[in-house]
């Protein structure tokens, strides 16, 4: 059985029984206590300041488990998805959230506490993060995922990792792309303030891959390819929507 298939064998198998309560080194993930104010902030500084417009909402499923997977520009990135399920379906979204940038000191932790992160060790196989991840869609929960795993250097997308594929081929569950446009130009690394900029966000038809036991490299990475082949179809939409408004 080559690597990636025996992880996405691992995580299905044991998804369900390796993680329980006092296991997890970060803590158990509550029930949000941060909704209302990720709405005040939304409403604030979101929509008000950036005017966000949410595209297609009605792809982010009423019930059950799916994988939001985003394009990733900016810290406002996360905030935005879940201002958009929140307002379209009254859901809130669980991110996985870097361990060495947004747990590396005190402000960042309580922030990701308050909107319920899963935070990741980015450089490392982690696994416990993943079945953590597992865990919440097996309890019904929208789980937001940045495959390219750290924000754009240029507000270009990047490469996608595994990690999206084998969840969503390891459980079956669907992925949402989710394309994002202005978050770069409002808010991009190294900033210290969020500038006027017109951010949009597209939700994707869902992506469903089955179950499947044991898959292959190239399985995996078909899977991968085929999210961010879509997440790069719904930016040039939003983009090219946005360039033909100006033009006119």
């Amino acid at each position: 059985m080559n690597r990636l298939a025996l992880i996405a064998d691992t995580l299905i198998n044991v998804s369900n029984e390796i993680l329980r309560p006092g296991t997890y080194p970060y803590g158990e993930v509550r029930p949000s206590q941060g909704r209302y104010w990720l709405g005040v902030f939304t409403n604030i500084i979101l929509k008000s300041y950036l005017g966000a417009e949410f595209i297609d909402t009605h792809n982010i499923p009423e019930i059950g488990p799916a994988i939001i997977a985003a394009n990733h520009s900016s810290h406002l990135d996360g905030p935005l998805i879940n201002a958009a399920s929140a307002y379209a379906r009254r859901r809130p979204v669980v991110f996985l959230a870097a361990a060495d940038i947004y747990y590396s000191n005190r402000l960042f932790r309580m922030m990701c506490d308050t909107v319920n992160c899963i935070p990741i060790k980015r450089n490392e196989n982690d696994q416990i993060a993943l079945l953590k991840t597992i865990k919440l869609l097996h309890q019904g929960r929208l789980v937001g995922i940045f495959p390219e795993g750290r924000r754009s250097r240029d507000g270009s997308i990047g490469e996608g990792k595994l990690g999206v594929a084998l969840i969503a081929i390891a459980t079956g569950y669907p992925v949402i792309p989710v394309a994002i446009s202005g978050t770069f130009e409002a808010f991009p690394r190294k900033s210290r303030i969020i500038k006027p900029a017109k951010v949009r966000l597209k939700f994707g038809e869902p992506l469903c891959f089955g179950n499947q036991r044991c898959p292959s490299d190239q399985k995996i990475k078909w899977a991968r390819d085929e999210i961010m082949n879509y997440i790069k179809k719904l930016y040039e939409e939003i983009t090219l929507s946005r360039r033909q408004r100006i033009a006119a």
